[in-house]
């Protein structure tokens, strides 16, 4: 068979789609799994809520969601550098947010981050 030919003939369907379908194949799996998961997303709580009896945090939701780490890094520097030891603790963090694993883990595993809090201080 000579390469004139060979170029000549036209590749049939079936060939045709199995390159197509190995590169559509992970694209339409990642669509559908990313919608799954918005959907369930809406359904589930990300974070344990404080206990009912507690209605006040140490400061104001939204300052505590994005600058805990701030108000931590003060006190520990307040104990351990100044030996002030004050209202604030993991202690008292504890007494609301009684699960490390439902509260600060799956937090700190969703943005990739370790606290090292846990090397000294035991959270029940």
């Amino acid at each position: 068979m000579r390469s004139k030919d060979i170029l000549n003939n036209k590749p049939s369907a079936a060939v045709a789609a199995i390159p197509i379908t190995i590169i559509l194949l992970p694209v339409l799996y990642s669509i559908f799994t990313f919608a799954f998961a918005q959907e369930k997303k809406g359904t589930e709580q990300f974070l344990e809520m404080p206990d009912a009896v507690y209605t006040k945090c140490v400061r104001d939701t939204e300052y505590m969601r994005h600058n805990h780490w701030v108000l931590l890094r003060v006190v520990r520097e307040d104990v351990v550098r100044y030996g002030k030891r004050g209202e604030i603790s993991l202690k008292r963090c504890g007494e609301c947010h009684t699960s490390r694993e439902k509260f600060c883990k799956k937090c700190h595993d969703a943005v990739s981050m370790k606290p090292d809090c846990y090397g000294c201080h035991y959270y029940p």
